[in-house]
């Protein structure tokens, strides 16, 4: 009995140690905490879906490292999913681009309400190359009031900061957030040319 208590109190001891030497888990956001405040006359626009690839569907960061290898970080995660955060920060971008106080992320299946336009995601490729560069492939479709169409595709490769080493996450997360502000910059563009009727 005296045997079975010591054995016991070594294993809460020895496990005590294991979770006060852990890592903690850092968890990031693509939102970089700007707010926006665009004028209450612009266009609206409602971003209402943005599909993800499966390799960077997941709580962790996913980054690229060399022949054919895929890093994930159970210590670096999103604080939300991507498909979540991606309609959010793209809304605020195109709300300053557009100069509108009326563009939202629709980032539930309920039924989207009326816009001036609504725009749907395709994230074809999101991917960090460790210490080097974010490269994103997105498809958008933008559908007008009317029931027009336009489409388009932005490839971005965006820098990391060149002080950055293949574990620099916030570097990385900080690339991914400028590449989908030129990826909004490309949607602004086509709402722009469709408000003058290019």
């Amino acid at each position: 009995m005296r045997y079975s208590g010591r054995l016991l109190c070594i294993l809460l001891v020895a496990g005590l140690s294991a979770c006060v030497s852990s890592p903690p888990i850092r968890y990031f956001s693509l939102d970089d905490g700007r707010s926006v405040a665009g004028a209450s006359k612009g266009p609206s626009v409602l971003v209402v879906r943005a599909d993800v690839p499966e390799l960077i569907d997941r709580p962790q960061l996913v980054a690229r490292t060399a022949n054919h290898e895929v890093r994930v970080s159970d210590l670096d995660q999103w604080a939300e999913p991507l498909r979540q955060q991606i309609p959010r920060v793209l809304a605020r971008d195109l709300g300053e681009m557009l100069d509108s106080g009326r563009v939202a992320a629709l980032t539930t299946d309920a039924v989207a309400p009326d816009a001036d336009f609504k725009v749907m995601l395709d994230i074809q490729r999101m991917e960090v190359v460790a210490g080097k560069t974010v490269e994103v492939d997105a498809l958008w479709r933008v559908q007008t009031r009317s029931g027009g169409v336009f489409y388009g595709r932005s490839r971005v490769v965006e820098p990391i900061s060149d002080a950055a080493n293949a574990d620099d996450y916030p570097a990385m997360v900080a690339a991914q957030s400028r590449a989908l502000r030129t990826v909004a910059s490309d949607i602004a563009a086509g709402v722009s040319r469709s408000l003058k009727g290019g």
